[in-house]
């Protein structure tokens, strides 16, 4: 018999032992081979050994414990929990699918860092050691046919590592339905699951963006209670009192938007003064006079934290009796606001400022479309008041914006893509999206009415929820730096001068050389991300010293706080406990970041099924494309509509290529590859189930096809049960 603990003790002093050098030095008879096998399999599910790619087996050393939230990877493969090194740092620990343990994507989970014996490059890994949290409970798919019974097949790729066994008792459901799965039973590999909800078929163009609206969380309908909760509220002012409100009805007020907009919580009114100077006013929706704190609209608001604006629908913070109805700045209604009116000199500075409840009544509900006509064709409006105000906003914006730039503004002037769809929501079209001289109006307009409130409160030293952007990172600067000399572009980086000021100037250097999307996405990601605190440190980006989100309360929480402490500790002149107050601002500054990348991972994602929906039409081919991004697995190539394909290094078999020490170049023999280079390829592969498009480099494209036959000869073969018989004849 065979001891464990000599084993144990033979793989210490001999590293990286194979299964044969284990078997020879120990004088183990053949005919223990299986029990051999056995022991090592108990070493490697009790975490004392490691088993590597190679087949060697190493002891394994433990060296931490951290607790975190697992991310499934490469449809299954393997994962990762962050961990914070510092506090400005996260890293990410590898966890090889082995080591899951019956952890589930989402879990939050207790993981032991471990390193094995005598490994000389300090590779680390994990293993999930316990669930303290269990998140994912259902999951979504498809039904299909596998041995003449119903399957379910999981959307989410990094799920197809599991069997499915479905119960007995589902719901009505059928062949290609997707529908809603929940788990009852996880026996590692293998999940029992029921089907509880039918949610589409895949006949639906928006099947698959529903399955992912489940499967994010994402909140389809309001609760009962709420929806009660807002019908109580009038749907018109009739019977409000207005006498604490400055009353600015008469006033040429409009709001300008898309063409889609449902929501407008924002209008404009400009006036041009006899001195030169001008009368700024931004006139936002008083959500807070009919959302009180603590109650159910106000509970569920601060639950979703903000709209998310997907492809399909919108999905709104307010139910659309507030959001569409009494809080939106209709045409030709009376509606509450928050008034800022500031004076705006010819040079851009503001003189003075005043924040005020109000009452008004939009004029004109225009958009971006006719204000960008009305700006670069000359096309007028039917009013004469309209045209002036127009004319004298337009001047002022120019003003404003000449000011921002001064002081170091940062314009990245990022274009999207832009999807367009039928009435039944199939994809048409996809293309990129340019933004008008009416959008940045707007957005310049309620940059300094969010600056104005900001700097109004800290300076009443009032606590408040801060739009913070701190400084981008000392190694980012010198990664982009570094791929910027790799590049061939000069430009003097000095880590000892980051301004807001110092970077315009290193954008401008940038394009004079020059001007690709790549190199702006490039140095996007040297910025740091923009968050809410109660605490501020300035926004870089904006080049201000106090910003804050005010003009947004229908479809962000942090305004709607914003407004509630104008109306509480400036309107009402209400006492407070500074502390108190700063604690629950912290909590909410820290939820409501949360639930902004939540929103905006759920359009990305949304938006990706989207693409691979359009591509899917569109493989087989040729397309130019931008070389985007580098990584150890490939490259991202983006097309001239702003969508991307990936280009996978196991495709790219026309040379031996190695990814550059800097990851800008993909070198070989013969060819390079590098950032920023144009390039043709051809697309093989798109999926609408997870969002993700292949393609082929042009030059491999031929042997691509060919490598693709004889996998599926090898199959064949292999399936028929020739597979010898195919190997003797390579």
């Amino acid at each position: 018999m065979i001891k464990k603990e000599e084993i144990l003790a033979y793989i210490k002093g001999n590293p990286n032992s194979r299964f044969i050098d284990i078997v020879k030095r120990n004088k183990i008879h053949p005919s223990k081979n299986r029990e051999l096998t056995s022991i090592l399999k108990d070493l490697v599910f009790e975490h004392k050994i490691y088993k590597s790619r190679d087949d060697s087996y190493s002891l394994l050393e433990k060296i931490n414990t951290i607790t975190g939230e697992i991310r499934f990877a490469g449809e299954g493969k393997f994962a990762f929990v962050d961990f914070k090194v510092n506090d400005s740092e996260t890293e990410g620990i590898f966890i090889p699918n082995i080591y899951f343990n019956k952890a589930m994507n989402g879990d939050t989970v207790k993981v032991g860092i471990f390193k094995p014996q005598g490994d000389k490059n300090g590779k680390t890994f994990g293993i999930v050691e316990s669930i303290i949290k269990s998140q994912t409970t259902t999951l979504t798919g498809v039904l299909f046919l596998k041995y003449n019974q119903l399957a379910f097949k999981p959307l989410n790729a990094n799920f197809s590592i599991y069997e499915f066994v479905i119960n007995d008792n589902y719901v009505d459901a059928r062949l290609e339905d997707v529908v809603e799965a929940r788990i009852i039973s996880n026996n590692g590999k293998l999940l029992e699951i029921n089907i509880v909800k039918k949610i589409s078929n895949i006949g639906d163009p928006n099947c698959y963006v529903k399955a992912l609206s489940i499967e994010k969380n994402i909140p389809n309908d309001f609760p009962k209670e709420v929806l009660d909760a807002a019908s109580l509220i009038p749907q018109d002012i009739k019977d409000e009192n207005i006498d604490d409100r400055v009353d600015l009805r008469n006033e040429l007020i409009v709001t300008i938007d898309g063409d889609d907009t449902k929501d407008f919580d924002d209008a404009i009114s400009v006036k041009k003064l006899d001195n030169g100077n001008f009368e700024l006013g931004v006139h936002i929706a008083d959500v807070s006079y009919y959302v009180k704190e603590g109650e159910s609209i106000d509970n569920e608001a601060l639950e979703r934290g903000t709209s998310i604006y997907m492809v399909h629908k919108v999905v709104p913070m307010l139910p659309t009796s507030l959001s569409n109805g009494i809080c939106s700045l209709n045409p030709n209604v009376d509606r509450f606001t928050l008034s800022v009116i500031t004076t705006v000199d010819k040079n851009g500075k503001r003189q003075n400022t005043k924040i005020i409840p109000s009452i008004i009544n939009s004029k004109y509900r225009l958009t971006y479309d006719r204000v960008n006509k009305f700006i670069s064709e000359n096309l007028v409006f039917g009013d004469k008041k309209l045209n002036e105000m127009m004319t004298q906003a337009v001047e002022l914006a120019d003003i404003i914006r000449n000011y921002k730039n001064e002081q170091g503004y940062i314009d990245f002037e990022i274009v999207e893509p832009y999807i367009k769809c039928d009435d039944k929501g199939n994809v048409i079209d996809i293309l990129a999206k340019e933004t008008g001289r009416a959008e940045s109006l707007i957005e310049d307009f309620m940059v300094c009415a969010n600056e104005e409130v900001a700097t109004y409160l800290t300076r009443k030293k009032i606590p408040m929820i801060y739009r913070i952007h701190d400084k981008p990172d000392e190694e980012k600067i010198e990664y982009f730096k570094m791929v910027l000399n790799e590049l061939g572009i000069k430009v003097n980086i000095s880590k000892n001068e980051i301004t807001p000021k110092s970077f315009q100037k290193i954008i401008r250097e940038i394009k004079s050389q020059r001007d690709d999307e790549f190199l702006k996405m490039l140095f996007l990601r040297t910025m740091s991300k923009a968050i809410y605190s109660p605490d501020n440190v300035g926004h870089f980006g904006l080049a201000s010293e106090e910003y804050c989100h005010f003009t947004s309360p229908i479809r962000r929480y942090p305004d709607l706080v914003v407004h509630r402490i104008l109306r509480n500790y400036i309107f009402n002149n209400k006492k407070f406990n500074r502390s108190e107050v700063i604690e629950k601002l912290e909590k909410i500054a820290i939820a409501n970041s949360e639930s902004e990348q939540k929103a905006l991972q759920a359009e990305r994602d949304t938006n990706d099924l989207k693409y691979a929906e359009y591509y899917k039409s569109k493989v087989g081919q040729l397309l130019k494309g931008q070389i985007l991004s580098i990584l150890k697995f490939g490259m991202f190539v983006e097309f001239e509509n702003k969508t991307e394909a990936l280009v996978h290094v196991s495709t790219m078999i026309d040379d031996e290529y190695e990814l550059s020490e800097s990851q800008t170049e993909y070198i070989g023999k013969n060819k390079t590859y590098k950032l920023g280079q144009e390039v043709e390829v051809i697309i093989v592969k798109s999926d609408p189930t997870n969002g993700k498009v292949d393609a082929v480099l042009k030059s491999c494209y031929g042997k691509y096809l060919q490598s693709l036959k004889n996998k599926s000869k090898y199959k064949n073969n292999f399936n028929n049960g020739n597979s010898k018989k195919y190997h003797d004849k390579k």
